[in-house]
């Protein structure tokens, strides 16, 4: 998900020569009118990101579980949190510190699930001249995006950093100034930008913010509390995440069908490379399966991890507290299984 300034087998269809194999999939009129009309506020443009709501949408999870769900594509210039709390969209995938500061003033959201685990913030390094983790930072020239500097700081502050021991060069999102070698460092994300600059033949090493301190959730679900309260709204929100978790288990397990769905179908037109979506997805199951995933089920967060969230964005000097995360409706969800 991209921060933003705003604080992101199937095979051939038999004999149907003229149908393209990944055809958005066939809803009758009538199958339409039965089902419930709700919207999906995505955090980014349509990539790979989302490759388990494009299953869950392809192979009718969705339309399984009674739902007809818009996927409202995101971008630099929208706000998820506010999308939800205006009622626009029943769910959006966002961020805790966004929600939390949403909450902040006067919305009223909930979190109901992480997506990822683990958080693909990365130091992003030239692999000849690598850096192998904060320490390594000190004295270099490292290039951040304004709209991070945030959670950079909050990152120097876990790890004892002073700020000012760092040479932060203002950047754009555009790596030339690390492959050139102007800058020591940049700041990126392990699921996607170092897939597109090893893509284009560039030898670079990473290092995860979340291995040296920095725990928390990322592209997590969230609702209005209101939506939890009522009975036919609640009912959605835990049919969604059900026909979810079927479509992120299946992208995990084949991230070729995830590529292939996100750039011939959801995300057409959005110039993607289907092998660099490949490799993003599968670099994105490293983020999203834990040991507590596995033991309890997709998106599942503990009371350990929620804590570890909660101290993160207190560096970030964002206040959140334990009842901003519920896993009511994964339980539901899951129905008392790990794997649906």
């Amino acid at each position: 998900m991209r921060r933003r300034t705003l604080l992101k087998s199937m095979g051939a269809l038999g004999g149907a020569a003229l149908v393209p194999a990944f055809a958005m999939p066939f809803r009758s009129a009538s199958a339409q009118e039965s089902l419930a009309k709700i919207a999906y506020q995505l955090s980014w443009v349509k990539n790979f990101q989302f490759a388990g709501e494009y299953i869950a949408d392809h192979k009718g999870y969705f339309r399984d579980n009674g739902l007809d769900v818009d996927l409202l594509a995101g971008g630099p210039n929208i706000a998820m949190d506010p999308v939800v709390a205006s009622g626009k969209a029943l769910i959006a995938q966002s961020a805790p510190d966004f929600t939390a500061n949403a909450n902040s003033q006067g919305a009223n959201l909930k979190i109901i699930g992480a997506n990822y685990q683990k958080s693909p913030y990365a130091m992003i390094s030239r692999a000849d001249r690598p850096l192998q983790g904060p320490q390594d930072m000190i004295g270099k020239k490292i290039g951040i995006q304004a709209n991070n500097l945030v959670l950079w700081n909050a990152f120097l502050a876990l790890n004892g950093i002073d700020p000012t021991s760092i040479n932060v060069v203002p950047a754009q999102h555009d790596f030339t100034p690390l492959v050139s070698g102007e800058l020591d460092g940049f700041f990126g994300y392990s699921n996607d930008d170092v897939i597109q600059l090893r893509a284009k033949g560039n030898d670079v090493h990473y290092f995860l913010f979340a291995d040296h301190g920095y725990k928390l959730f990322t592209a997590t679900y969230t609702v209005r509390e209101e939506s939890l309260a009522d009975p036919e709204q609640r009912a959605h929100i835990a049919a969604f995440m059900r026909a979810a978790i079927k479509g992120w288990q299946d992208a995990i397990e084949d991230p070729a069908l995830a590529a292939k769905l996100t750039v011939e179908v959801y995300g057409k037109g959005n110039g993607l490379n289907e092998e660099a979506q490949k490799q993003s997805a599968a670099a994105t199951n490293e983020l999203m399966v834990n040991e507590a995933t596995k033991e309890h089920g997709l998106f599942w967060m503990t009371d350990e991890a929620v804590q570890e969230t909660i101290a993160t964005l207190s560096a970030a000097d964002v206040t959140a507290t334990p009842d901003l995360f519920t896993n009511e409706i994964l339980a539901e969800a899951l129905d008392g299984k790990t794997q649906l």
